[in-house]
């Protein structure tokens, strides 16, 4: 399922959104750097190239751009920013993704040219493009606006260790411990979203791991992994969850208060995928709500509410600190 990263909304939107999302609390918008095609899910964002578009280490700084001006707006209304330094998807696409074209997919997490130029994709965006917005400043000295940084959007569960090298190449570029690096999720099955225990060893740079989950099992695994990571000194944040649109309004809604009275029994934060600013067109996987109205945004608006008044299982304070 694509994103539909704020940073590509039109400025009226986008303002729209952040604010949408500020009165309800919400703290934390999540972004990625990757290929976004225009009017995605009927909105009226504007495509905008991958980084490198154009060839791996050939760099386009529009996106970056467009993220620099998100950040600001998501700022003035007392929201940071997680950012995803690339995404599967756009991966798994195929000849349009430049590190697809030039090593293929499985290539992309074992080959050490590959691997050499990710890395110098994370020393990039991180450290050397710089926020003419912000007094130029590079993003890892930005620590009022960024929450954190993963190294890619659900990458592949078979090369945990390619997410951990990722994770200790953006710690090397990213001094500020308050900038969390997390692990990015993974698109898991039923019974399966555990994450893998390399996660938990102190030597992963990973600082915050990330569960993505539509199966509604929290209670199969939750418990467990939460406590495994207070043990090792982690964190645990839901990233992606959703409840899929059904003509039956109430079914929805009761799936969503479902979903999160279960999350808030083990008092851990979480992230709604995803939000629109538009009526919802309900094609493919249609978990999206319109931030800007309805029954669904009214429902989740309170849930919002109702997690935030629960005591969280991990301290985030000082990266949520604008």
């Amino acid at each position: 399922m694509p994103p539909m990263p704020g940073f590509a909304l039109q400025k009226s939107k986008q303002k729209a959104l952040l604010q949408a999302m500020s009165n309800t609390g919400m703290k934390v918008l999540r972004t990625f750097v990757s290929f976004e095609a225009a009017g995605q899910k009927n909105n009226d964002s504007l495509e905008t190239n991958d980084l490198e578009q154009n060839g791996v280490g050939t760099r386009d700084d529009t996106i970056l751009n467009r993220i620099d001006q998100l950040m600001v707006n998501a700022h003035a209304v007392g929201i940071k920013l997680l950012i995803a330094l690339y995404d599967v998807n756009w991966l798994n696409s195929g000849s349009v993704s430049a590190y697809a074209n030039s090593y293929g997919v499985e290539g992309f997490y074992t080959n050490p040219d590959t691997i050499n130029n990710f890395y110098q994709r994370i020393t990039y965006i991180t450290n050397i493009h710089k926020n003419a917005l912000l007094g130029n400043q590079p993003w890892s000295e930005l620590g009022g606006y960024i929450f954190g940084y993963e190294p890619m959007n659900e990458p592949s569960s078979s090369h945990v260790d390619w997410v951990c090298g990722a994770a200790q190449q953006i710690r090397n570029n990213v001094g500020d411990r308050n900038q969390l690096i997390l692990s990015g999720g993974f698109s898991c099955g039923s019974g399966e979203c555990a994450p893998p225990s390399e996660y938990f060893s102190t030597s992963c740079a990973v600082d915050v791991i990330a569960i993505h989950d539509y199966n509604d099992d929290w209670d199969g695994f939750l418990g467990t992994v939460v406590a495994n990571a207070q043990s090792a000194g982690k964190k645990i944040i839901i990233e992606e969850w959703g409840s899929e649109f059904s003509s039956n309004d109430g079914s929805r809604v009761a799936n969503m208060q479902n979903n999160v009275q279960k999350i808030n029994e083990h008092d851990v934060s979480w992230l709604y995928w995803e939000l629109i600013t538009n009526i919802d067109p309900h094609q493919g996987q249609d978990f999206e709500i319109d931030a800007l109205n309805g029954q669904d945004w009214s429902t989740l608006e309170s849930l919002s509410r109702s997690t935030i008044a629960t005591n969280s299982a991990f301290d985030f304070s000082a990266s949520l600190a604008t």
